[in-house]
């Protein structure tokens, strides 16, 4: 009784702990499936991440082109036609390019007024009047009274017309220079970017030339060659017909002094020698 019982126990004991078992290795499985899903969705983010960085991802299309192309067949079946590429123009032929309208630009625009400022006298003069007539303009919209009003401004600081005329004058003088400056840089911009090209068209045009003569004189070389090619087939042709027919004459020749021979040795047999008893 004591022993059964005693089995049953261990029995017993024996299922919670394989059932103990069991649990602890479906929660470690479950863990590292856990992990596993964990460390496959921030690859995925961080790869995404990462390629962000080098690439610019294509925006989806609209549902309505896709179909369109879709179903649309003759867009998609439509053969590609390649159309032939021709370089046969000629740059004598090209007509010279003509500028367009002149327009303010903007960029030179603020590289003269940069010029003015910085060429900029002390006090008040045309550069700081000139700026006020500016600031004024939205309100005083006159002006013969913005000038004025600027001007019962400036003369309380002891400014004259004539000041204001000399000043003027001053920056226009650097303005002067600037045009000078930009004519200097337009004289090299020419240089580089027109004779020098056109120099380097001409000694092109000029190598072209030469290469054309050189292949008049080499064609005309060819062709003297070719007609001296063919007299020389020809004597070849005729010396081979005039070798042929004197071999065949003497063949004949041959033959026929050998034929004449044997005729009269058969002629003497049958004449002049004495019959056999």
């Amino acid at each position: 009784m004591s022993g059964s019982r005693l089995s049953r126990i261990s029995l017993k004991s024996g299922y919670k702990i394989s059932s103990c078992n069991i649990n602890e290795e479906q929660s470690t499985r479950k863990t590292i499936l856990l992990r596993r899903i964990f460390y496959l969705i921030y690859s995925t983010m961080a790869l995404k991440n990462l390629k962000s960085l080098f690439f610019v991802e294509d925006p989806v299309p609209a549902d309505n082109n896709v179909n369109q192309t879709t179903n649309n067949p003759t867009v998609k079946n439509q053969p590609v036609v390649n159309q032939p590429v021709t370089n046969n123009q000629n740059i004598q032929n090209i007509p010279p390019a003509i500028p367009g309208t002149p327009v303010i630009d903007q960029r030179i625009f603020d590289s003269l007024q940069k010029a003015l400022e910085n060429s900029n006298m002390q006090g008040f003069d045309y550069f700081e009047f000139r700026n006020s007539l500016k600031s004024l303009s939205a309100i005083i919209p006159d002006e013969a009274t913005r000038f004025r009003a600027v001007f019962a401004t400036a003369a309380s600081s002891g400014v004259t017309v004539q000041k204001l005329l000399e000043s003027g004058n001053y920056y226009k003088e650097v303005l002067n220079k600037e045009f000078q400056k930009f004519q200097e840089a337009l004289a090299a911009q020419v240089d580089n970017g027109v004779i020098a090209k056109q120099k380097q068209a001409e000694a092109l045009t000029l190598a072209i030339q030469q290469k054309q003569q050189k292949i008049q004189e080499l064609t005309q070389e060819i062709m003297a060659h070719q007609e001296e090619i063919n007299k020389i087939q020809q004597s070849v042709t005729d010396a081979n017909v005039k070798i042929e027919t004197t071999k065949n004459n003497f063949q004949l020749t041959f033959q026929t002094v050998v034929s004449e021979i044997d005729n009269d040795m058969v002629s003497i047999q049958r004449y002049l020698q004495a019959p056999t008893a």
